[in-house]
């Protein structure tokens, strides 16, 4: 990421990597989702693979292997993009395959943040740059409509997204105003007509148990505190009483802003 965020050419993360940047113990991943703003795929794809090749003393080498055409990612799929893969290598040893969800196309409601990732490896004779992070409202609101969104009759399979919005709602405070606007803009982007309820697939929990276990901050919210903190925190944003409010996390309610 130091690669690409050194340059400051417009990148911003996506996607689970983006969460992994704000809370060190969220939920691992094994793609990265990247948008680069004002660019073509293919100008896109050269950028990547020209940050990839960069030499910054760190031992580690990427190379490009491939890309094919896709269209959807971990948010928003609707966006077309290319999915690249690199081979990653530490000195002569390779250490597994790295792959891309590159997009040039993306919706967002208010500005991308920049910090310095909470994750980063403290190495002070290496570079290091902030990152732009794909805003939080609009990565609950992909989140929260893909919960939703059934596919042909069938319920949302992707279970990992009730982990990383309960860490959210663990963790963050949260503008109401903001979500709100979000997930009206996300939902009208997918066709999805919102309920005035959240409502969590019946058939989740296992999979979200195997994995909050594995993540300090939500370790004690089983699959029934789950569903209970997500109609906490998600209820108001639907039926509009989130508005002129804060999701404050500690208190695990939306209170009135100052």
């Amino acid at each position: 990421m130091t690669r690409l965020f050194l340059s400051d050419g417009g990148w911003m993360l996506k996607g689970g990597a983006s969460l992994l940047a704000r809370v060190p113990a969220a939920r691992s991943t094994t793609d990265l989702d990247l948008f680069l703003k004002g660019r073509g795929l293919d100008d896109a794809l050269a950028e990547l693979r020209a940050a990839a090749g960069r030499d910054l003393g760190d031992w580690f080498r990427f190379e490009y292997v491939g890309h094919r055409t896709t269209l959807g990612g971990d948010q928003q799929p609707y966006a077309e993009g290319y999915r690249v893969s690199f081979e990653v290598y530490i000195g002569a040893a390779r250490r597994g395959r790295l792959n891309v969800n590159l997009v040039v196309k993306v919706a967002t409601t208010v500005p991308p943040e920049i910090q310095h990732p909470a994750n980063a490896l403290d190495l002070p004779r290496l570079p290091s740059a902030a990152y732009r992070l794909y805003p939080l409202v609009d990565q609950i609101a992909g989140k929260a409509c893909a919960t939703l969104e059934g596919h042909r009759g069938r319920p949302s399979s992707r279970e990992k997204d009730l982990v990383d919005l309960v860490l959210i709602a663990a963790t963050y405070d949260i503008n109401g105003d903001q979500l709100r606007i979000a997930l009206a803009a996300e939902a009208l982007m997918r066709r999805l007509d919102l309920p005035s309820a959240f409502m969590v697939p019946a058939a989740w929990g296992r999979v979200y148990a195997a994995k909050a276990k594995t993540i300090p901050a939500i370790r004690a919210y089983d699959a029934a505190a789950a569903r209970a903190l997500m109609a906490k925190f998600l209820d108001p944003v639907l039926d509009g009483s989130c508005v002129s409010k804060m999701w404050i996390a500690d208190e695990g309610a939306w209170l009135l802003m100052p």
